[in-house]
């Protein structure tokens, strides 16, 4: 959900900061001051198009940025750490466009492509307007909405997967059924497989002899350095040191001397304790040159074998195991064919049975999904409407054998229609938002913004709507932009858009409202006037429709 909206220089805007909260906030204004700008501007952090017609004038750049919470889009928050971003919940997204056409997109202030973008927020924001053409209306969509409502995902999950090994294993077969080798290709083949039998590798080996060989290699510059310090000892200094501790303990013993007597003592008996130590670790050490050399041929082989076979030990076996397939593919052809129809025929049976059980699924649910669409229908004043989930058996796909679409009747004694295909304007789009309140949820949509869906109804219609909305923001945050009082008196917060001119130009304004500010905006957008009567009127209106809510 959007919790600030920053603008800057973007059409009428001069410069913009609005804080938002969670369920349903309504703008309002006049005509032509500039609501419809706030949705363009939220677009261009859904990764729409940018225009420098965008630019307010006179300005060299643009800027739009949005702060959001993601914290129940766990998606959008796996994708943004697999793009390298460390953030908590709220995240800042933001489209500066300059006037010489160069467009900028930037998360947490960090320059990224408009694609990254598209890809975090486009299921994040879902804005309805009459025309557009909204997920509900992809058919594509319908059969993965459905499973969502029935709640079957995990077991639509095991259907694709046995899907997947069904037609794996045909694959398979008919690459077996393509392939064609003569006597000297089988017998390169097992000379292969001999090859790699014969190296015996194993996974991880490599690692192993590697950290190894880096040991020895230390261990063998340590036991050079040792090697000489001891010799030197030993050879140089041993006897020479002897000597002179021996001289100096024969001085007299008068105090003059005792102090040179005991640290000449100590050095030596020092240095003696510290040789030991060093031939001790010297003679510990074990540089067997054999185990060297082996070590360095079986690395050798290794990299060989890695040239020929493939770039990791693992991928060498994997060689191999498909070495031996094609040997017994060509072996004895007809017993590999017939294993593989086996195989074939026990994974699609396992598929039909499991795809069997969630159509059944589908077609037992489906009646529940219907009548809670209905109830809605019913509620924004769509009671001869007739919403239908059709399913109809398919060929066998990753989803199963159905093919799911919501058709729709507007009117009594009309035929069903493909959703696609029916209604228009204000019709669609009570339509939409009562499909919305379920759907909205399940498709994981945290904002939805509806720009003026209300045009061209009035009076109980419009509260219905209203109420519609309140009720669809129990799930996700909700804006509208609405020119009726019945529909702005059941938001939760509202914002008025306004506009003035300066120096030739029109500015558009928005503030959130409060008290008695809302009172008085509802009486003029109901009445076009404020008086004792409008005032009492949307006092009324209003109380009635939060109460309600």
């Amino acid at each position: 959900m959007i919790r600030h909206l920053y603008i800057k220089n973007f059409v009428l805007i001069d410069e913009l900061n609005l804080d938002f909260q969670e369920g349903f906030s309504a703008f309002i204004g006049e005509t032509g001051a500039g609501k419809s700008i706030l949705i363009d501007a939220i677009s261009l952090l859904r990764a729409d198009r940018a225009s420098t017609s965008f630019i307010a004038k006179g300005k060299d750049k643009a800027i739009v940025e949005g702060t959001f919470d993601l914290s129940n889009h766990p998606i959008a928050l796996e994708k943004l750490k697999e793009a390298g971003f460390e953030t908590d919940n709220e995240v800042t997204f933001t489209r500066e466009i300059q006037s010489s056409g160069k467009s900028t997109v930037r998360i947490d202030h960090r320059i990224v492509t408009l694609g990254l973008l598209k890809d975090i927020l486009e299921d994040e924001i879902d804005i309805h307007g009459q025309r557009d053409n909204q997920y509900l209306l992809n058919t594509g969509t319908h059969i993965h909405l459905l499973d969502e409502y029935l709640q079957i995902t995990d077991a639509v999950q095991q259907v694709k997967e046995a899907y997947h090994v069904w037609k794996n294993l045909e694959e398979e077969k008919e690459t077996a059924l393509r392939e064609t080798f003569s006597e000297a290709d089988l017998e390169y083949f097992k000379h292969e497989i001999d090859e790699i039998e014969a190296a015996d590798l194993k996974e991880g080996e490599e690692e192993e002899l590697q950290e190894k060989e880096k040991q020895f290699k230390s261990l063998k510059a340590s036991f050079e350095k040792l090697n000489a310090i001891i010799g030197g000892y030993d050879e140089d200094l041993s006897s020479k040191m002897y000597e002179m501790n021996h001289l100096v303990q024969a001085l007299d013993d008068s105090d003059v001397f005792s102090a040179a007597k005991e640290a000449m003592n100590d050095a030596y008996y020092g240095w003696e304790d510290a040789i030991e130590q060093l031939r001790s670790v010297f003679e510990s050490m074990d540089l067997s040159e054999e185990e060297i050399n082996e070590m360095e041929e079986r690395l050798f082989l290794i990299q060989r074998m890695k040239r020929r076979y493939g770039h990791t030990v693992a991928d060498i076996l994997a060689c191999k195991e498909e070495l031996e397939a094609q040997v017994a593919r060509f072996s004895d052809r007809e017993k590999y064919l017939q294993v593989m129809d086996e195989k074939i025929a026990k994974a699609k049976d396992t598929y039909l049975k499991l795809a069997k059980a969630v159509s059944k699924q589908r077609i037992d649910g489906r009646k529940k999904l219907d009548q809670a669409i209905a109830s809605h229908l019913k509620d924004l004043m769509l009671e001869k409407a007739r919403f239908e989930t059709s399913i109809k058996t398919v060929e066998p796909n990753e989803n199963g054998i159905d093919r799911v679409e919501f058709l729709i009747a507007m009117n009594k004694g009309e035929d069903l229609k493909p959703l696609s295909k029916t209604a228009s304007g204000g019709e669609l789009s009570r339509l939409m938002l009562g499909l919305k309140v379920i759907f909205t949820r399940l498709a994981g949509i945290q904002t939805v913004i509806f720009d003026e869906i209300d045009t061209g109804v009035s009076g109980p219609v419009a509260t219905s709507i209203g109420r519609k909305m309140r009720e669809l923001a129990q799930n996700c945050q909700v804006f509208s932009v609405t020119h009726l009082s019945p529909v702005a008196a059941t938001a939760e917060a509202l914002y008025f858009v306004s506009k003035s001119e300066d120096d030739g130009r029109t500015h558009t304004h928005v503030r959130q409202l409060e008290g008695d500010a809302i009172i008085e905006q509802l009486a003029m957008i109901a009445s076009g006037e404020v008086t004792k009567t409008s005032i009492a009127a949307a006092r009324e209106l209003y109380e009635r429709n939060q109460a309600h809510s």
